[in-house]
């Protein structure tokens, strides 16, 4: 007969396999007969077990009593850093000698995200403490095999931890019959179960869990490995069910709340997730992982703050907890707290030199401060660990499309997108890199695409109506940034923007209500003031343009196409020497502005100058045609004939 007592448990995968250490207690003869019971448990398992390297079995040589209980076994196996202690005794009857054997599977809580970016710990349906009892035999064969199920399960070496406990089910007399007889098979159903899933099987999962809750309706693990399962499978409401049947049966358990803050968080019940998180931590309030969690469940929400007083207490319980360092990075680095951010990623770094997110994160820190030589080494440090790292290639891209190394941007955001085809931002990265490359197809297609992804795009439809503004077809840029403006109605570079496509398709009325509705959302959008100053100067309004100019120039002082924009108010107005002022201004600001030129040589031939004004006809000509601008090259050299 098999009887299982239950205490708490937690697991999470081994970052790193390790040695599985198995102490065995001395057994004691309850009618003080020494029957030799330890040295044929030591000795069967050490034979059954040789063919692992990765596996001791030490004696302990002293006794655990039952008085002693759990406590003492459990602080045993620590003292003596084993992963399972067995330990107890055995009595004789008329015809047999009945052996009971407890099992203490020792295995501290450690943390495995998920996906890479919810730091959220998932529980797993594993006894810490229960019992077999058997009768000695030759071969004792079901404690064995139990036996070395639960030490492959511990060296995740799930396959053989299976094949032994199916194989231990074989002496059971009658499996089917054995449910019946024998209401504690569930432990090994529920190991089963346990292995089923971390090897991915997960409908086989589901079926030894339902054997462990026919043979026992109260079995609260049970529920929580099946819930877990099913959280697995994207069924939230089942797997919630299964939670909360188990807490029915076992209120004291904390891992239930940590499963339900889970499920929680999934369904975007950013509330009822932190509650959950908040109950597993008044259970245990030792649980590094579970304020991790809740940390990110509160930054999530927008609750920085209160994130980061939750990564400080995980930090606090586990100074070395790598991941604890990288979430609190994320919040002060989205602070704007960028020294602290490295800090804390510097920190995460010495503990776990293969963090990826670390590297990715302290990049874009780096990024933030203006360094992005040290922004890139990151990210290429993130991709060498994880060359699957989708955000590592479209942050680096940033990088360099930031330094002007558009190609290279271009490169890496390609190579995102067959990570992630159906990540729309980079699409937009993308179309960004190639729009300020000037090749405004290929952009247009890009942002074409990621609107096929997410039609609620207001910026990629503001970013095609600039693409298609720049080419010209001005009908579908104010179509765009229509488009935006529904989706938005408080873009104001929406409203700016289009107010400039109806400015040059003559609509100066339309264009100047447009950047009033820009200017009304944002009053300090110098782009705005000089673009209405522009309408009010082709409608000969030039005193409302010069004014507008002034606007803009007090917002941004070294804006070089106001100060040509009011140069040429000034023109109209027959004010040549202010004129030159401020045309020469812009070309202090900005060199290589071809308008400038264009100005400043409708100036001096207005002063008759002739020279002069051909030198700058010139220049202005040489920059239209560097920058394909063929039809203002035309217009100066048209210029140049009439000198």
């Amino acid at each position: 007969m098999i009887v299982l007592s239950v205490g708490g448990w937690y697991h999470q995968h081994n970052f790193q396999k390790h040695q599985i250490v198995v102490l065995v207690a001395n057994f004691k003869n309850l009618q003080l007969e020494n029957r030799g019971v330890t040295e044929r448990i030591i000795g069967q398992l050490r034979n059954a077990l040789a063919e692992y390297d990765d596996v001791k079995v030490h004696a302990l040589n002293e006794e655990i009593t039952e008085q002693q209980g759990i406590k003492v076994a459990r602080a045993k196996g620590e003292k003596h850093h084993a992963d399972i202690v067995l330990w107890g005794w055995y009595g004789e009857s008329k015809t047999d000698v009945d052996v009971t054997v407890k099992f203490e599977v020792l295995e501290e809580l450690r943390l495995l995200p998920s996906v890479p970016t919810q730091p959220l710990t998932q529980p797993i349906a594993k006894l810490e403490s229960f019992e077999i009892q058997t009768q000695l035999s030759e071969e004792m064969s079901y404690l064995t095999l139990f036996t070395i199920g639960l030490v492959r399960y511990e060296a995740e070496d799930y396959e053989a931890a299976i094949a032994r406990f199916t194989k231990a089910l074989e002496f059971v007399p009658d499996a089917e019959q054995g449910i019946a007889q024998d209401p504690n098979l569930d432990a090994l159903y529920l190991y089963r179960g346990v292995a089923y899933f971390d090897k991915g099987e997960l409908d086989q999962a589901i079926a030894d869990y339902n054997r462990a809750l026919e043979i026992n309706p109260e079995f609260a693990k049970a529920y929580i490995g099946r819930g877990v399962v099913y959280f697995e499978k994207g069924e939230l409401d089942q797997a919630l069910a299964d939670l909360n049947r188990a807490l029915e049966i076992k209120p004291e358990l904390a891992e239930v709340y940590v499963g339900r803050g889970l499920v929680y968080f999934n369904k975007g019940e950013l509330d009822k997730t932190i509650a959950n998180y908040t109950q597993a931590l008044e259970i245990n309030p030792k649980l590094a992982e579970v304020y991790n969690g809740r940390g990110f469940a509160y930054y999530t929400k927008g609750e920085r703050d209160k994130a980061i007083a939750d990564y400080t207490q995980a930090l606090e319980i586990n100074p070395k907890y790598a991941d604890a360092y990288t979430r609190r990075g994320i919040v002060y680095s989205d602070k704007g707290e960028l020294n602290k951010a490295i800090a804390d990623f510097n920190r995460a770094l010495q503990i776990n030199p293969k963090d990826a997110l670390a590297y990715n994160n302290r990049g874009n820190a780096y990024s933030d401060k203006g360094e992005l030589d040290q922004a890139i080494a990151d990210f290429t440090q993130a991709l060498e660990i994880n060359p699957e790292y989708a955000f590592a290639y479209t942050f680096r891209g940033i990088a360099y499309s930031d330094k002007g190394k558009l190609d290279k941007a271009i490169t890496d955001y390609t190579q995102a997108l067959k990570i992630n085809p159906e990540y729309a931002s980079i699409y937009t990265f993308r179309g960004i890199a190639y729009s300020d490359k000037g090749e405004l197809d290929k952009a247009i297609a890009d942002y074409t695409q990621a609107l096929k992804i997410n039609p609620e795009s207001a910026d990629d439809y503001y970013n095609r109506g600039n693409a298609y503004s720049d080419q010209g077809k001005l009908d579908k840029a104010i179509a765009d940034y229509t488009q935006a403006l529904k989706i938005n109605p408080k873009l104001a570079e929406a409203y700016n923007n289009r107010g400039n496509a109806y400015s040059d398709k003559g609509k100066l009325d339309k264009a100047i209500a447009d950047f009033n509705q820009a200017l009304k959302i944002n009053p300090k959008l110098a782009e705005a003031y000089n673009g209405r100053g522009y309408a009010y100067l082709k409608k000969g309004e030039l005193d409302k343009a010069i004014a507008d100019y002034n606007l803009a120039l007090k917002i941004n002082p070294e804006y070089a196409i106001a100060y040509n924009n009011r140069g040429d108010a000034y023109y109209k107005k027959g004010k040549l020497d202010k004129a030159l002022v401020d045309i020469n201004k812009a070309l202090e600001i900005d060199a290589e502005l071809a308008v400038a030129y264009h100005s400043r040589g409708e100036v001096y031939a207005k002063l008759r100058d002739k020279q002069k004004a051909i030198h700058n006809f010139k220049k202005a000509a040489k920059l239209y045609a560097e920058q394909g601008n063929t039809a203002k090259r035309q217009e100066v050299l048209e210029l140049l004939k009439q000198l």
